[in-house]
């Protein structure tokens, strides 16, 4: 098993124009559980937002020729989702070719295995919150699914990639995402 990291925007991302979720609404803790449905929208403004990796609503936009890299190196945990890209007024065509970057990849009973600290637990719906932790965080082999991207369930929002996915971009020198080694790695303030 080689050292995983922390897949970090550099940039907020374009902004979203539609999204679609199932959801239901609980009566206790307010919050919801939600599959989305369907594509995401995006709306380009400036140039300078037309980077290879991006953040849409609750995944990835990457170019089309960096999923082609991805899919070449072999890389695991991910599959292409279909998104609907508009652009402003001076943006090329060929400057908006975009997929979503669904990812796939999963740990498995990580909170038991651990300890993660639960923050609250809604008695209705059943839905967990965990704390954060506050520096650093560890990723046991038995969580792992063996994906080269991959969720951790509990830490919603926090993607963590293998050595081999972050050298595959590296070495295209792909734009808009960095890397934080997963024990160094601290929560956004």
């Amino acid at each position: 098993m080689g050292s995983f990291f922390v897949f970090e925007y550099a940039l907020p991302g374009p902004k979203v124009i539609d999204v679609r979720y199932k959801h239901i609404q609980c009566s206790v803790c307010g919050l919801r559980p939600v599959a989305r449905v369907g594509g995401t929208g995006v709306l380009f403004s400036k140039k300078s937002e037309l980077v290879d990796f991006t953040r849409t609503a609750g995944g990835i936009l990457a170019r089309r020729p960096v999923l082609d890299q991805l899919r070449e190196a072999r890389i695991s945990g991910w599959r292409p989702g279909h998104v609907k890209v508009e652009r402003a007024a001076g943006l090329a065509e060929q400057d908006i070719e975009y997929d979503e970057m669904v990812v796939i990849g999963h740990t498995r009973g990580y909170s038991e295995r651990v300890a993660l600290e639960m923050d609250a637990e809604c008695k209705e719906c059943g839905r967990q919150a965990y704390i954060r932790p506050k520096q650093g965080f560890l990723i046991p082999e038995e969580c792992w699914d063996g994906s080269d991207i991959f969720l951790v369930d509990e830490l919603p929002g926090i993607y963590v990639v293998t050595e081999t996915f972050q050298e595959v971009i590296e070495m295209h020198q792909c734009t808009g995402v960095g890397f934080v080694a997963i024990d160094e790695w601290r929560p956004c303030v």
